[in-house]
C-alpha cells in the first residue's frame, strides 16, 4: 500500500523565519530537538529560460502538517498583486510567453482623461485591447498576445494617478498603437532585451512591485501555462538539511540536479516549531 504524504500547505506561510537571523547554536538545537516524520518534496516549475525550486517538508502523519490558512494549490489571484504567490505566478507567465523581440509599454493618462475608479480604467483597456484585435483581424493576424498591469491611487492630495503596463507581441506596431491610445500622449513602448543571468525578473518585479494604491493584473487567452513538476526524490531529507545550512552545497546540489541551468539566488527559511526548512530557489538556461 503506497504510504501517504501531508504536503499541502502553504509552506511560504508556515516558514517564515530566514535561517540568517539564526545563530550557530540556536540552528543546532533546533535541528537535534525535532524529530518529525517528514522527507521533503521538490515542486520544479520551469518558464521559459527560469526555473523555480521550492523544496520544503512533507510529513508522514496528518498532525504534523502545519496549519495555513489556504492551500498549496491555490489560484494565485489576478485581482490582488500584494499577493506574493500572485507575483510569482506573473513572473512565470511572462517567462513562459514572452522573450527577446517581443515589446512591453506604459500606457498613461492625461488630467481629461482619468478614469475614476481601478474598475473604470480596466473597462477603458479592455476596449483599447479589443480594438488592436480588430485591426489585427483585418491585417490576417491573430489576436494580441499580452499580460498587463493596471496601476490605479487615489491620493487626497495628488489626486488620481493611474497608468497600464503592457508587455505584448513582437509583431505589432509600436508607432500605430502608441496612436491608438488617445487617453494621454506619454505612452512608451520598446523592444525587451532579457538580462542573461536573470531572464525577465528585473522587468516583472518592477511590474508588481508594492503598489502604493491598488494594482491588478490580466493576460489574453490561450498563454502557455509554466510547467510544475513535483517529486519526493529529487532531495533526500539529509541532503535537503544540508543544503539548508550549507549555502555552496546547496548550489552544487542545484546545478548537479538541473543541468543545463545557472544558479541565481536560494532563500532558506526555517519553522521553529517542526524544525523543517523551506528552500526557494532560482536559476536560469545557461
Amino acid at each position: 500500500m503506497k504510504k501517504k504524504h501531508y504536503d499541502n500547505y502553504d509552506y511560504e506561510e508556515a516558514y517564515q523565519k530566514q535561517i540568517d537571523t539564526l545563530t550557530e547554536w540556536e540552528l543546532e538545537q533546533m535541528m537535534k530537538g525535532k524529530q518529525i516524520n517528514s522527507l521533503y518534496r521538490t515542486t520544479t516549475t520551469k518558464a521559459g529560460d527560469q526555473l523555480e525550486a521550492d523544496i520544503y517538508p512533507s510529513f508522514g502523519n496528518k498532525q504534523d502538517e502545519p496549519r495555513t490558512k489556504r492551500k498549496r494549490e491555490s489560484r494565485p489571484s489576478q485581482k490582488n498583486l500584494n499577493d506574493k504567490r500572485a507575483r510569482r505566478y506573473l513572473n512565470n507567465l511572462t517567462a513562459a510567453n514572452f522573450g527577446k523581440g517581443d515589446l512591453w509599454g506604459t500606457f498613461s493618462y492625461d488630467e481629461d482623461h482619468l478614469p475614476g475608479s481601478i474598475d473604470e480604467a480596466i473597462k477603458i483597456f479592455g476596449n483599447f485591447i479589443r480594438k488592436i484585435n480588430r485591426k489585427r483581424k483585418k491585417q490576417g493576424k491573430d489576436n494580441l498576445k499580452y499580460i498587463y498591469v493596471t496601476e490605479f491611487s487615489d491620493d487626497p492630495k495628488k489626486g488620481i494617478r493611474c497608468h497600464h503596463h503592457m508587455i505584448f507581441s513582437g509583431d505589432e506596431d509600436r508607432d500605430e498603437l502608441e496612436k491608438m491610445w488617445i487617453y494621454g500622449s506619454r505612452t512608451q513602448t520598446r523592444r525587451l532585451d532579457p538580462d542573461p543571468d536573470t531572464h525577465l525578473t528585473g522587468l516583472s518585479l518592477y511590474l508588481t512591485k508594492d503598489p502604493k494604491g491598488k494594482k491588478r493584473w490580466s493576460a489574453s487567452r490561450g498563454l502557455k501555462k509554466p510547467e510544475v513538476s513535483r517529486s519526493y526524490s529529487k532531495f533526500g531529507k539529509k541532503t535537503a538539511e544540508r543544503m539548508a545550512t550549507d549555502s555552496e552545497f546547496l548550489k552544487k546540489q542545484l546545478l548537479k540536479k538541473y543541468p543545463g541551468y545557472k544558479f541565481i539566488d536560494a532563500e532558506v527559511n526555517v519553522n521553529g516549531i517542526n524544525g523543517g526548512f523551506y528552500i526557494y530557489a532560482r536559476m536560469v538556461r545557461d
